[in-house]
Order: C-alpha cells, then structure tokens, then sequence
C-alpha cells in the first residue's frame, strides 16, 4: 500500500507543477465556471498533496517534510513569478498562503489517518 502512495504522490506532484505553470487563457471564466472551488483551488490541491505525503511518509520527520511542502509551495509561485512573460501566470500572496493552509490540513488529516494504513 505504501508503495502505491509513493508512487501517487510523485504523479501527483508532476501534474500539480505542470496545472500551476501552465498558461491560463481567460481567467475571467474560469472564475465563473466553478465559484468557490475554482478561487480556492491551491488550498483544496495543497491539502491532498501534504495528506499524501504525511500518509507515505516513512524516515524523515514530520517538520521536515512540512518544510520541503512550503518550499515546494513557495516556489511554484516564485516560478510563476519568474516565467510570467512566458506563461502570463502571476505571483499572488494570496496564493501562498493558502497553499499553506491546505498543507497544514492535509498533514493533519494525514496524520490521524497513518495508523489506517498498512505500512509493509
């Protein structure tokens, strides 16, 4: 089971860096097509990334994959910040700091789940 974690995760994080850097052709509708999950959305993909990574986690500690996930999440923004005559993506404050929130919780909910799962 953890195995099938590990690999998930890796897939996971492959796609949301590619979701994040990729263009996005007209915002405006985007923002009118699903409301209230397309404005969250760092916050909701955040908190599956860091409840994957606190279930498979195995060796390292807690804080210091919760230290790898906010840099992680920083710099996707910086990225976007770096590449936006490329991409026309933007940096955002508000962005961080969600992908903060959604890290903390998905480790939380992560945490209280670890003993459910096999780790053989």
């Amino acid at each position: 089971m953890l195995r099938i974690i590990h690999w998930f995760t890796i897939f996971y994080v492959i796609v949301l860096t590619l979701l994040l850097q990729l263009p996005v052709k007209a915002p405006e509708v985007v923002e009118t097509v699903a409301g209230l999950a397309v404005r969250h959305a760092h916050l909701i993909t955040f908190a599956l990334l860091g409840f994957l990574v606190e279930l498979g986690r195995v060796k390292k500690s807690m804080l210091f994959w919760v230290g790898v996930l906010i840099a992680y999440a920083v710099g996707t923004e910086v990225l976007q910040l770096i590449l936006h005559p490329i991409f026309n993506r933007f940096f955002c404050w508000y962005d961080i700091l969600n992908n903060i929130v959604g890290l903390s919780f998905g480790v939380l909910v992560g945490h209280f789940c670890r003993p459910f799962v096999n780790r053989k």
